[in-house]
């Protein structure tokens, strides 16, 4: 029995694992698109630069939390 909840819980953690790639790489192409909108409505530069260091920073540590996440998936 308690092989099978292993196995459960392995594929329960893989599909996590699988949605929270989907939901970054939208969350970072959405981003992108917005940035891509503020810049060609963007009065001056100052704006861009704050912009991208927002975004960027948020983009780096959804990228550093799912690298996290798959070392914990892999070594299991």
């Amino acid at each position: 029995m308690s092989n099978v909840l292993n196995v459960v819980r392995l594929r329960n953690a893989k599909s996590d694992f699988k949605m929270l790639v989907v939901l970054a790489f939208c969350l970072v192409a959405i981003s992108f698109f917005v940035i891509g909108l503020v810049y060609a409505q963007a009065p001056e530069i100052g704006i861009l630069v704050k912009l991208l260091a927002i975004v960027g920073t948020v983009n780096i540590a959804v990228v550093f939390y799912i690298i996290k996440k798959f070392n914990a998936l892999s070594n299991t």
